[in-house]
Formats: C-alpha cells, structure tokens, sequence
C-alpha cells in the first residue's frame, strides 16, 4: 500500500484511503474494485531471446502466474507500454495471449520500444490515428481514465505535444465530477535515477500544471522506469509500476541492475474517490507483510 507518508499527504488533500487491500502473512485479500497495472514486457519476436542477460518471457510468465494467486480477480488491466523490445508483430501476439490468463479487460498505451502502428493493429484493434498519438479514455467502477502517448518515434524520450494536451484538458472538464487516473509511459517527473530522469517527459511541466489545477486527477500511473515509485504532488499521486523483465537499480546514476528485487505488478484498488496500491513481485509476492489495513 502507499507509504504513511504518502497516506498523511493524501489525507491532508481530503483523501479518505479507505482500506481496500488487506495483507495477510502469505497471502493478499483484496477487495473489489480492483485493477493490475503491469508494465515494461519488452517481449522480443523469439520467446527465448534476452537482453542483459534476462529472458523476458519466463519472467513474464512467473509475473502472471504470481498475479493469479495474489489478484486473481481483476476489474481490468492496464498496460502502461514497452510491451515488445523489437516492435514485431510476434510479441504483440505472444503477449495477447499470454494476459489473456488474467480474464479481464486490456487497456493498452506504448512506449518508446513499441511500433505504433503494428501495436495499434494488433493489441487495439485500431488504425494508427493521423496524428500518430493514441490517446484514450474510458470510464467503469465509477472512475474515469485517461491514456496519453509519450512515445517520440525513434527516440527514448517522452512528449505529449500541445495537440494532446489540448485534448486531455477538454476531456478532464467534460467530466470533472469524476475521479480520475491518467496514465501514460514515460514519467512526467524525476525518479530519482539520474540517467533514466534524461528521459522523462520533455513537455512534463504542462502536464504537472494541468494535474494541479484538476483536483478529480488523484494518480497518475506510469511505467518506463523499471522500478517501484511514490511521490504525491498536491492532490495527486503518481507512481510507477515494476517491470515484468528487468529492475533498475532506484536512485542510480548510472544504468545498474537491482538484483534484489524481482518482477512485478501493481495493484491499485478503488473505493469511492479515494485509492490504494501496492507493488506484488515475484520473489515477495506480498512486499510488505507488516501492513494490515
């Protein structure tokens, strides 16, 4: 779950956090509504490939079948982009298949490793739109969501443009009697990490302005960074999901592995406008068995 110091924020905005998520010493009861955000597969088009010496697919599988042990019962899931390393089309297949384990809707965004186009076709059904961005927005267990596109085409930064951003603040005021997530790939601020904070959102700042002036936005979910991070700005929180493959060391200045922590997911529960989350991994699939709420 978040952290007291991320709960006394909340608190002190008028956030409630009502108990959603109870931990046991081995197990995990939660209560629905729930979602799983799960992020950053990097899938490549041979299911036995590797990069850095770790095999994306076995450490994806060990991810889902953790998940349907500890969150077997999912709302929906939320995919926050890097879904494939090489952008073919036989990891966006592979990886279709395997989520389908968790039987439950898939709501897809990209990331700078992924090929808009064959992922728009492949995992939404859709063209890719004249603009190139594929932003969203969906409604279900009385909250809004909103999907934006950070990917730069052959580039590993993130930019939203002045066009999304037009659109993200025409549909956070068509309904702002809504409690609302926004989620998108890259981090809109720093992690801490000094050579993965190069490539956080160039145009972070706007969407920062725009969260802070929206008071329904309570998180902002993002993947991109390989590691598990909190932060609460005004009202909101934004936090990042572990990858399924690869962990990067936290508050690193320079690319190092974090050999102790192992893939992951978060979970995210629902109660009225207010939210709890917590991180599952693999080696400790309840990763802080101290907390009872």
């Amino acid at each position: 779950m978040f952290s007291e110091s991320v709960r006394a924020a909340w608190n002190a905005a008028g956030g409630s956090a009502s108990a959603c998520l109870q931990d046991s010493r081995d197990s995990m009861t939660l209560a629905k509504p729930y979602f799983i955000q799960i992020s950053d597969m990097h899938l490549f088009a041979d299911p036995q490939a590797q990069m850095w010496g770790v095999a994306p697919d076995p450490t994806l599988d060990r991810t889902l079948d953790m998940l349907l042990r500890e969150a077997p019962e999912p709302d929906f899931v939320l995919v926050t982009g890097d879904c494939s390393s090489d952008g073919s089309a036989e990891s966006y297949v592979r990886l279709q298949a395997k989520l389908q384990r968790l039987a439950a809707p898939l709501h897809y965004l990209p990331g700078n490793h992924d090929d808009p186009a064959l992922f728009a076709r492949l995992l939404m059904g859709s063209a890719l739109p004249a603009d190139g961005k594929l932003k969203q927005v969906f409604e279900t267990c009385g909250w809004r969501f909103v999907l934006l596109d950070s990917v730069v085409a052959g580039t590993d930064i993130g930019r939203i443009g002045p066009p999304q951003y037009r659109w993200l603040r025409e549909t956070l005021q068509a309904r702002s009697s809504l409690p609302t997530v926004i989620a998108v790939h890259h981090n809109p601020l720093p992690v801490g990490s000094a050579w993965l904070d190069t490539m956080t959102i160039e145009d972070g700042a706007e969407l920062l302005h725009i969260v802070d002036a929206c008071a329904q936005v309570r998180l902002v979910l993002f993947g991109h960074v390989h590691q598990e991070f909190e932060s609460v700005r005004n009202h909101a929180g934004y936090l990042s999901a572990p990858s399924t493959f690869f962990q990067f060391k936290p508050a690193s200045p320079v690319f190092a592995q974090d050999a102790e922590r192992g893939a992951g997911a978060r979970v995210v529960g629902l109660r009225g406008g207010a939210s709890e989350s917590k991180v599952l991994r693999i080696n400790a699939p309840v990763s802080a068995k101290a907390y009872r709420r």
